[in-house]
């Protein structure tokens, strides 16, 4: 079996206070839409939600190296965006997973 890495994949769960939910959800989209188009090893950003859990958001992101990842830690638009969420959360969890394999369905969005 290979290993050889072809993305460093971060899995990011959140639990939002409800009364946050709505200030949550704005904030992170234009994260997530910062991060892509300012960060040329941001591959993917994906943000979602538990739908029996709406509290619950995912987020899935993949990045060239860990390097890259630490960079994005550290652009203005996530400390921004760290520092204005940081009350509105209950729970953080982050793991972090070298991608091994990505497929994707010709024309799939």
């Amino acid at each position: 079996m290979s290993s050889a890495s072809t993305g460093f994949v971060v899995v990011v769960e959140f639990v939002i206070r409800k009364q946050f939910a709505d200030n949550f959800d704005a904030a992170i989209i234009e994260n997530a839409a910062t991060s892509l188009r300012d960060e040329p090893n941001c591959e993917v950003f994906d943000v979602c939600r538990d739908p029996e859990r709406p509290e619950r958001i995912y987020l899935y992101e993949v990045y060239g190296s860990r390097a890259d990842f630490d960079f994005h830690l550290k652009t203005p638009h996530f400390t921004s965006f760290d520092a204005m969420v940081r009350d509105w959360v209950a729970e953080k969890r982050v793991e972090t997973f070298e991608r091994i394999s990505s497929h994707k369905k010709e024309g799939a969005r």
